[in-house]
């Protein structure tokens, strides 16, 4: 059996992610012609990411910690303002039912699996790959609960609550561990970079919005 390259399976998940995630913004109301735009969008990021990883040219390989989490900032600030500035992207997000929040969170199963898996086989390093496997496939696990909570009125606000605070702490360790502690072991190109620079901010802020129409509620 051939060996498959750490950053296509990497791909795999990502595109497994994209077509994730439209689904469940669809669940409940066609996205008509915005969901093409979104998923052209998906799709253009993806293809300039691998370039960039595989070529390794997408940042110095001699980047810092403290810089390259900078970058990772400035990533996800830069999709948060694409997802509020664009007005129809923002009112589609705004008017997601927490189901479809909660929900949106279940594929990181899959991607704590693949770091159990790296883990395992040396391509992350042990500790952190299973720390890190382990919180994501309980990010996407409780996500999941929270979701079917809400939806059977089983203490879903409670569940929720703790889904998304689980969910924010797992994705901030690990992105402040990746920069400042192992980066000079991975280098700044690792098939881990498709996980952070794509649907790490986007999961990040689902929990923000999902938090938000939280605390709303409860006022």
């Amino acid at each position: 059996m051939p060996n498959i390259p750490p950053s296509w399976t990497m791909i795999g998940l990502d595109i497994l992610m994209i077509i994730y995630t439209m689904w469940c913004l669809s669940a409940f109301k066609p996205l008509g012609r915005i969901g093409m735009g979104i998923g052209a969008a998906f799709a253009a990021w993806l293809l300039v990411l691998h370039l960039g990883l595989s070529s390794g040219r997408l940042f110095p390989q001699d980047i810092s910690g403290p810089a390259f989490l900078s970058i990772i900032l400035v990533g996800v600030a830069a999709v948060g303002a694409m997802l509020f500035l664009i007005p129809p992207v923002r009112r589609l997000l705004l008017g997601l039912d927490q189901r479809q929040l909660l929900l949106l969170q279940g594929i990181r199963v899959w991607f704590g699996a693949a770091f159990l898996m790296q883990a395992s086989l040396g391509i992350l390093p042990k500790e952190f790959g299973i720390v890190d496997g382990f919180t994501h496939v309980g990010a996407g696990f409780f996500g999941l609960v929270a979701a079917f909570s809400i939806s059977s009125d089983l203490q879903g606000a409670r569940r929720a609550w703790f889904a998304n605070l689980w969910g924010l702490i797992d994705i901030l360790i690990v992105a402040s561990t990746l920069a400042l502690v192992l980066l000079p072991q991975i280098g700044p190109h690792h098939s881990m970079m498709y996980a952070v620079f794509l649907p790490a901010p986007l999961w990040l802020w689902f929990h923000v919005i999902s938090i938000w129409k939280l605390v709303h509620n409860e006022a």
